[in-house]
C-alpha cells in the first residue's frame, strides 16, 4: 500500500469535513479505504473517519462554559457550527461578532489544527497498512517537536480529559475484550498542561495498555494525593507478544515537555504507567466591588482555571485578607456608594501586606492616568468580557505561563 503524504492527508481531511454528512462521498475518499480494518466493511471505515474528524473538532473545545464569542472557543464554534450544524459563513460571522475576513482567517487556522491533530494520530496507522480502530499514535520526532513547540498551557480537568481518551479508545478495547474505566476522584487537582499534548500522551499510554491484552481491564486511577498524579493500570490475559513501544517513547517525551514524568512497571499479569504532572497552582485574587452579582460573574468567568476568588467590602477587610493570603491580584471598583475606591487604593498601597500586590482598577470611568498616578498596575473598563478579564488576570497571576503577548492595554468593552 503506498504511503500517504501529509499534504494529501490534509487535503482529504478538508474534503471529509466539507462532506461530513455525505456518506457516498466519504466512501470514495482514498483515506476511507486506508482506515478500513482487514475484516471490516467500507461503511465501518466511513463511520470511523467521521468519528475521528468529530473527535478532532471536539478537541478544540476548551473546558468550562465559555461563551462562543470567547477567543479561545471560536475555533471550535466555527468548525462545529459550519460542518456539524450546517450554519452558513454569514450567520457564523454575525453570531461570533467578527468580520467575514477574520472568520476566514480563523477558520483556516482551525481546519489546519484539526488536520495536524489527525495526522499525528493516524499517520503511523495509515502508512503501516494497519487499520485497527483508534490505534495508538506513534509520531516522528519532528512531528512531536512541532506539537510541543505549538503548545500553550492551561489548567486541565484530568477527569474530563481521561473520559475523552477512553471514549476514543473504546472501539479498540471492545475489539480485544478489554474493559476501560475511569477511577479518578472528583476532587483531583487541576493539572497545568496543554490539552492536546497531554491527550496525545494519554492516548499513547492507554493504547499500549490495551494492546498488551487479549482480555482484561485497563483502569485509570489516583491515590488521592494533592498532586496531579495518576496511573494507567492494565491487567488480564496477555496477547502473546508486546506491541510497538514507539508510542510509549512519544508519550514519555510529551509528558516530559509539560514538566512531568512517566514511570513504568510490570509483572507477569499486570502493567502500569505512573504519570506525574505539574499541578495547577491555585491563584488567590481579591475582588472589591459593591455589586455582588458582578463578583459572581467574575467567579464564573474564572471557574475551573485555577483561581480562588476572595471578595472584600471594605479596605480593612481587603487588608485583612491580604495579610492571610498570598494574593496575586486585587481587582478594585472605584465607584462604590459607601466608599471612595481611590481612597481604598491609596490605603492598599500603604498597607505592608497589600502594597506589593498588583491592583487592577475595573470601572465604567475612563481614569487610566489617575489610576497609574495612585499606584494601580492596570485598568479594565466595564462592561467586562470574559476574554478581556482572562487576558488581564492571566498576565498578572501567571506571568511566563500565559500565552505569548501582553494583555490588551486599551479599555475593554462588550
Amino acid at each position: 500500500m503506498p504511503r500517504i503524504t501529509q499534504e494529501d492527508f490534509n487535503n482529504q481531511i478538508r474534503q471529509a469535513m466539507q462532506n461530513l454528512h455525505d456518506f457516498a462521498f466519504l466512501q470514495k475518499l482514498p483515506l476511507t479505504s486506508l482506515l478500513r480494518a482487514p475484516t471490516g466493511t467500507l461503511d465501518q471505515a466511513v463511520r470511523r473517519l467521521r468519528g475521528e474528524v468529530l473527535d478532532a473538532i471536539e478537541s478544540l473545545n476548551p473546558p468550562g462554559n465559555m461563551p462562543a464569542r470567547a477567543k479561545e472557543r471560536r475555533p471550535y464554534a466555527l468548525l462545529y457550527g459550519h460542518y456539524v450544524q450546517g450554519v452558513t459563513t454569514a450567520e457564523l460571522a454575525e453570531e461570533l461578532a467578527i468580520s467575514i475576513r477574520q472568520l476566514r482567517r480563523e477558520h483556516a487556522r482551525a481546519v489546519d489544527a484539526v488536520a495536524d491533530f489527525l495526522w499525528v494520530k493516524l499517520n503511523p496507522v495509515l502508512n503501516a497498512g494497519l487499520a485497527e480502530p483508534s490505534a495508538p499514535a506513534d509520531v516522528t520526532d519532528a512531528e512531536t517537536e512541532q506539537l510541543i513547540n505549538q503548545a500553550q498551557v492551561e489548567d486541565i480537568n484530568l477527569n474530563d480529559l481521561v473520559n475523552g481518551v477512553l471514549a476514543t479508545l473504546t472501539p479498540l478495547a471492545s475489539s480485544r475484550k478489554v474493559s476501560l474505566s475511569n477511577a479518578l476522584p472528583d476532587n483531583l487537582p487541576l493539572a497545568r498542561a496543554n490539552r492536546v499534548v497531554l491527550r496525545q500522551a494519554m492516548l499513547g499510554l492507554v493504547s499500549f495498555a490495551i494492546q498488551r491484552l487479549s482480555a482484561g481491564s485497563v483502569v485509570i486511577k489516583s491515590n488521592g494525593d494533592p498532586d496531579a498524579r495518576l496511573w494507567v493500570q492494565a491487567s488480564g490475559t496477555g496477547q502473546g507478544g508486546e506491541p510497538s513501544k514507539v508510542g510509549l517513547e512519544v508519550s514519555r517525551k510529551l509528558v516530559a515537555s509539560l514538566g512531568g514524568e512517566v514511570k513504568m512497571a510490570e509483572t507477569v499479569s499486570t502493567w502500569q504507567a505512573e504519570i506525574s504532572l505539574p499541578a495547577a497552582e491555585e491563584m488567590p485574587l481579591l475582588v472589591m466591588d459593591d455589586n455582588a452579582g458582578l463578583i459572581e460573574l467574575y467567579r464564573r468567568y474564572l471557574a475551573r482555571r485555577g483561581y480562588r476568588v476572595f471578595e472584600a467590602h471594605s479596605s480593612d477587610e481587603a487588608i485583612e485578607i491580604a495579610e492571610k493570603q498570598p494574593l496575586r491580584l486585587i481587582i478594585l471598583d472605584v465607584m462604590m456608594p459607601e466608599q471612595d475606591g481611590w481612597e481604598v487604593l491609596q490605603r492598599l498601597k500603604c498597607a505592608p501586606a497589600a502594597q506589593t500586590v498588583p491592583v487592577m482598577i475595573c470601572s465604567v470611568l475612563d481614569e487610566t492616568e489617575m489610576a497609574q498616578v495612585l499606584g494601580a498596575s492596570d485598568y479594565l473598563r466595564k462592561p467586562v468580557t470574559q476574554e478581556a478579564l482572562l487576558a488581564k488576570v492571566e498576565h498578572w497571576c501567571r506571568g511566563p505561563l500565559s500565552p505569548a503577548g501582553a494583555p490588551p492595554t486599551g479599555p475593554a468593552h462588550s
